[in-house]
């Protein structure tokens, strides 16, 4: 389930500053989409896109392993159990995030 606070980061513009609960003097993350690095959002777009890991990997010029670790990490981050919740919430994620 996502909760209320990872639902106003994702509606968040990429280029508006963190409001009053990020600590002062840290710099936010660059990410859109969420929890979502750059480099995982690029992952996201191909797995969506029904790409298979090998895919992936020689598209991104990374190891099929390091996509796999991609998806994990997504998963983890997202704090969703299986591969098929992550699918159905990258949906509806990068449905509404600007191509890029």
């Amino acid at each position: 389930m996502v909760g209320l606070l990872q639902l106003a980061r994702a509606l968040r513009p990429a280029h508006e500053e963190p409001g009053p609960a990020h600590p002062a003097g840290v710099p936010a993350p660059h990410t859109t989409g969420g929890q979502l690095s750059g480099r995982e959002l690029e992952v996201a777009r191909l797995v969506v896109e029904g790409q298979t890991y090998r895919q992936i990997a020689e598209r991104l010029y990374i190891s099929p392993k390091t996509v796999e670790h991609h998806v994990a990490r997504m998963r983890q981050r997202l704090g969703l159990a299986t591969r098929a919740e992550l699918l159905a919430h990258l949906r509806g994620l990068l449905a509404q995030a600007p191509a890029g």
